[in-house]
């Protein structure tokens, strides 16, 4: 008796070229995500101040509700372009860019949001 044919699904995948992750590639992912930040909170703190100036100083607030989601808008961005970097392309940018948003999302949001909330005192006291 002939043994059955191979299942074509239980036949493990041929090796595929060998993608080394490389730390070059890793810290500029991590200056990509940073530098999102940056923009991020620039952009925030450029509408706080932009609303606080203006004869209606209530807005000041929206300000800081934009850079909360533009702070959202780059953690699925980071995300996305990272996972899909990882699966399809440079492995090091795309850990670099998820690496680079958790580190940075723990200091640059705070700094920023803290202007921007100064800046929304200083106009009240006022």
């Amino acid at each position: 008796m002939m043994p059955p044919p191979p299942n074509n699904w239980t036949v493990p995948p041929p090796p595929g070229e060998e993608r080394p992750i490389r730390g070059k590639k890793v810290f500029a992912g991590i200056g990509l995500a940073a530098l999102g930040q940056v923009a991020a909170i620039g952009l925030g703190v450029l509408a706080t101040f932009l609303f606080a100036m203006s004869e209606n100083s209530e807005n000041a607030l929206l300000g800081i509700y934009l850079e909360i989601l533009l702070q959202v808008l780059l953690f699925i961005a980071c995300l996305i372009l990272g996972i899909v970097w990882i699966a399809q392309k440079d492995r090091g940018i795309g850990l670099g860019l998820i690496i680079g948003w958790a580190v940075s999302v723990l200091i640059f949001p705070i700094a920023g949001i803290g202007v921007c909330i100064a800046i929304v005192n200083s106009q009240g006291a006022s």
